[in-house]
């Protein structure tokens, strides 16, 4: 209903400036047309941050999705590292049991060799004393021989001991290698959920700009094709009451102006928006040719005096209206309309019903006296609208 209010402003600021016959009125008018214009100024406004919006989503979008493939790209040399440091710590641990075993054999060895050299070395008085002196040196080599095995196993033990602490010191460093690639593997896929998430909201954001875009873009297109279409309307209107007015004698008297202050109610309601200048809130002055009257939703609505249905017409999705023609002298306009039953050219008389009022109840009125609009409470009984 807002959308139907605002073209029918449209329709008759339009007319105002077609219909301009002083220089005071034109100047009113070209003020009123200031407003319309400013109203399309506003809207290319709105289209253009939108557009601005949409170039900055879009930017942010491709910042996000190519951080999610260079984030993609290092977890996935992170893993392949990971792989291969854990293949290396499973070889240590092996490396490690085997120089484990290898320590435990020299230990092993190294204390069975000093256990057979401590036997030999600590016989009896009559064991280490023999007749035979060839039997005597045997056993002198053989301690000889166990003390020598001995240092031997010492060193292996020994050595055993350092490979096992340098395989000890290679599997630690390992292992701390995989949890420090695996603390920053957690880092970038933590990272990457927030790019992701991101990502997400920016395309959601990026099509509700584009959605208003669209709207906003039908919008200017709507405005701009409804401002031509109304200024055809009302020019063609216009000149066909100029000749008709030519045609018969300018001076009769008008039957619609002797009922002025005696007309019925379009609608049955309460005025919600009276006639006459308005400031709106940038402070820009315009003025409004018409009433709104608030009623039911599909209340009947008639014509207010006899005449000929001038035109009949739905405004690309601004809704439905009528304009009669009482006396080539005074119209009359009837906005927000829902079903309509009557047609153009056909003659309709006081209090006949010519459609329905919309879902919203809201019925815009006006009266015109030739190119004048004028305050259609001042016409209409006033408990008519009761």
């Amino acid at each position: 209903m807002k959308k139907t209010i605002f073209i029918l402003l449209l329709f008759f600021i339009i007319a105002t400036v077609v219909q301009a016959d002083s220089k005071g009125d034109f100047k009113k008018q070209q003020d009123a047309l200031k407003d319309l214009n400013a109203d399309i100024d506003k809207s290319e406004k709105e289209l253009n941050k939108l557009r601005s919006n949409e170039n900055s989503v879009q930017k942010k979008l491709a910042n996000s999705k190519q951080k999610i493939n260079a984030d993609n790209k290092v977890i996935s040399g992170l893993n392949k590292e990971l792989r291969q440091i854990q293949n290396n710590i499973k070889n240590a641990e092996l490396e490690l049991d085997g120089r484990t075993q290898y320590l435990e054999q020299s230990k092993r060895r190294y204390l069975g060799n000093l256990r057979q050299f401590y036997l030999s070395a600590n016989r009896t008085d009559n064991e280490l004393f023999s007749e035979d002196p060839n039997e005597e040196m045997l056993l002198s080599r053989q301690i000889m021989y166990l003390s020598s095995l001995a240092g031997f196993e010492s060193e292996n033990v020994q050595l055993a001991q350092n490979l096992l602490s340098e395989t000890k010191v290679k599997k630690d460093d390992l292992t701390s290698e995989n949890k420090r690639i695996k603390n920053y593997k957690r880092k970038k896929s933590t990272s990457l959920s927030l790019a992701v998430n991101s990502k997400n909201k920016q395309e959601r954001d990026l099509k509700k700009i584009k959605n208003k875009k669209l709207i906003a873009t039908d919008k200017m297109l709507m405005l701009k094709q409804a401002a031509e279409d109304m200024e055809q309307i009302i020019a063609t209107l216009q000149e066909e009451a100029i000749r008709k007015a030519q045609d018969n004698d300018s001076q009769r008297e008008s039957f619609f102006a002797a009922l002025k202050g005696q007309l019925l109610t379009p609608y049955k309601g309460k005025v919600v928006e009276s006639f006459g200048d308005k400031i709106s809130k940038r402070n820009i002055r315009s003025h409004n040719p018409s009433i709104s009257i608030k009623g039911v939703a599909g209340g009947k609505v008639t014509s207010v005096a006899s005449g000929t249905i001038a035109f009949v017409g739905e405004l690309r999705g601004y809704g439905n209206f009528i304009i009669i023609n009482h006396d080539d002298r005074f119209f009359t306009t009837y906005a927000g309309l829902g079903q309509i039953v009557v047609q153009k050219d056909s003659y309709v008389l006081a209090g006949r019903k010519i459609a329905s009022a919309g879902v919203d109840g809201l019925l815009r009125f006006e009266i015109r006296d030739k190119r004048t609009p004028v305050d259609p409470v001042e016409w209409i009984q006033i408990e008519s609208f009761r």
